[in-house]
This record gives C-alpha cells, sequence and structure tokens, in this order.
C-alpha cells in the first residue's frame, strides 16, 4: 500500500498531455530522469508506434523489448512524431 508521500509522488510523476480529442501524450514510465512517452489514443486503449500505426496498449505481463522499443519515446521524439502523423493523416 502507498503511503501519502508516496502518492503525491505518484501523481506528481503522472503527466498526461491532451494533443486532440482522446489522442494524449502520456508518461508510462522514468528511468534515471528520463521519461518514456507513448502517443495513446485512450477511447479505444491503441498507442501509435514508429510506423505511425496504431497498435494496441498491451498489457505489462506481455510488454517485451521490441513492443517498447516501438511504441515509447523521449519527450521531443514522441511530439515530432505526431506532428508528422498529422501532417500524413490529413
Amino acid at each position: 500500500m502507498l503511503s501519502d508521500k508516496d502518492k503525491i509522488k505518484w501523481f506528481d510523476d503522472a503527466v498526461k498531455f491532451q494533443l486532440d480529442g482522446t489522442v494524449y501524450l502520456v508518461l508510462k514510465s522514468r528511468k534515471d530522469g528520463i521519461g518514456a512517452w507513448a502517443i495513446e489514443d485512450i477511447s479505444n486503449h491503441n498507442v501509435l508506434n514508429s510506423n505511425m500505426e496504431w497498435e494496441k496498449e498491451l498489457p505489462l505481463a506481455k510488454r517485451d523489448q521490441a513492443y517498447l522499443i516501438r511504441t515509447r519515446f523521449d519527450f521531443e521524439a514522441a511530439t515530432a512524431m505526431y506532428e508528422q502523423f498529422k501532417m500524413f493523416a490529413e
């Protein structure tokens, strides 16, 4: 069970930015001060991968290294990728 201090830290670390409608830029993890971001459509639990295709967000136990490489990005790469995705989607 999380202490109140741990809960506050968890909420401070939980970051989500709305990009468009139900599409959000979501901080999924942080290791050594570096965030791993995903572009997620929360309406259907899909994430945008590095091929600019939507795929299902896998349960934690099923996420292998290949999945994480395809779907997790640093902040700058994630925002640039979403901008590029929007250009091709229009």
